[in-house]
């Protein structure tokens, strides 16, 4: 990874398709942008496609557009009509700083020096090379980098797959040496549990990048998980934040940058901090007939056929796992052609209790099952880590489910 060697104090900010899917938005992330610039940093903006499905430019939509017409688009073309709508992005950011009195200068990610590998759809970035960026941050400018995108080697054109603009704005910041990587989204920060589901849910201001990378991993959508692990390798503080807010948000950093910037770890006083969770799943109780060989077999069918399972509890005669309830149907044909009885049960949600002080404090499983049976919440199956503890419920039960853990483990009252 190229460093870039500077004295300049540089900050990279990513706006998703949510936040500069109108006007008014872009209108509200130029004006963090202008913030930033205010305050002495050179930004570098990072923009996804406008908007989501069905918007007129967003990804999804230019990928239907083509697919609607032409049956067949071979992944070299897709990835470079899926580049187009960041690149509309950036001219229509750049303008809307202009509009407010600053130099700015659209970017494409094969301009900005992302360059990946060869493979189509879900590139690896292999290096950036960071002269050009320098060079316009030097002279003034705040660049506006398309994301999700780079190019190989022999200069084609690639995209980075599922929260490739989350990849693109870290890996920047690696590449740079930002002072911060901002994260904007649509919840002022890293949350004790989703505010539309418990509204006294608290901001949490500071995370250990374990921390949040367990808190991402069991369901919480403020970061793609492939850049928050790039973040913890090489120590880029991440910060996520809101554009309708003019709090810092949550900062993602280590340990010693916590206590520089005054935050403490939830850890040292709280069992669990935070509720996270994941729906549209589906549970299969599969029937083993005493056969131990039964495991191996089906754990492999499912393997070779590109599936993953999760929340596996193995028993002497049943063995219990979840998927994605859009393959459920799939498993089912794939298990029953083998001969397995199995039980099916969907919706379902996950929902889990993160907490790194939990590992050597008893008795939040007890807690847990306490208060969702008290609340008759039927739990239909649970696993356990070092830092989380879930459970499956059915997805009726969900938001029912975190509102009565957040008040058992009493989460209202982190500050």
């Amino acid at each position: 990874m190229n460093k870039g060697q500077t004295e300049m104090k540089i900050i990279v900010q990513k706006f998703g398709g949510t936040s500069v899917h109108t006007p008014e938005l872009r209108e509200k992330a130029a004006l963090k942008l202008k913030e930033a610039y205010e305050e002495g940093y050179s930004p570098v903006a990072v923009v996804s496609a406008m908007g989501r499905a069905g918007a007129p430019y967003a990804t999804d939509t230019l990928i239907s557009i083509a697919k609607t017409e032409y049956e067949h688009l071979d992944s070299r073309n897709l990835d470079i009509l899926m580049s187009t709508g960041e690149i509309i992005s950036t001219v229509i950011m750049t303008q809307a700083l202009r509009k407010l009195g600053l130099k700015a200068v659209a970017v494409t990610g094969w301009q900005a020096g992302i360059i990946t590998d060869d493979r189509f759809g879900d590139a690896t970035i292999k290096r950036v090379e960071t002269k050009k960026i320098l060079s316009y941050l030097e002279k003034g400018y705040i660049a506006v980098v398309a994301g999700f995108q780079g190019a190989s080697e022999d200069g084609e054109i690639t995209t980075l797959g599922r929260g490739g603009s989350d990849t693109s704005a870290v890996i920047l910041g690696v590449a740079l040496e930002a002072e911060y990587v901002d994260i904007f989204t649509d919840v002022i920060g890293v949350m004790t549990a989703d505010p539309r589901i418990v509204p006294e849910a608290h901001i949490l201001e500071g995370l250990t990048y374990t921390e949040a990378a367990e808190i991402i991993q069991q369901g919480a959508k403020v970061i793609h998980d492939k850049a928050m692990n790039i973040a913890r390798e090489y120590r880029v503080p991440l910060r996520v934040r809101s554009l309708n807010d003019e709090g810092k948000g949550t900062l993602i950093c280590d340990i010693r940058s916590m206590s520089k910037e005054g935050l403490r770890l939830f850890s040292q006083d709280r069992t669990v901090y935070s509720i996270a969770f994941r729906k549209g799943l589906a549970q299969f109780r599969v029937k083993l007939n005493g056969k131990k060989e039964d495991n191996l077999l089906m754990f492999q069918l499912l393997a070779n056929k590109g599936i993953s399972i999760d929340l596996i509890n193995l028993f002497p005669d049943i063995v219990a796992f979840v998927v994605e309830e859009g393959k459920a149907l799939r498993v089912k044909e794939i298990l029953e052609k083998e001969g397995f009885e199995l039980t099916l049960i969907y919706p379902c949600a996950k929902i889990s209790l993160v907490g790194s002080g939990m590992a050597d404090r008893p008795g939040v499983v007890a807690d847990m099952v306490e208060a969702l049976r008290s609340s008759k919440i039927e739990i239909l199956q649970t696993s356990d880590s070092h830092v989380t503890i879930s459970c499956l419920v059915h997805a009726t039960d969900m938001e029912k489910a975190i509102q009565v853990l957040h008040r058992k483990f009493q989460l209202e009252d982190i500050c």
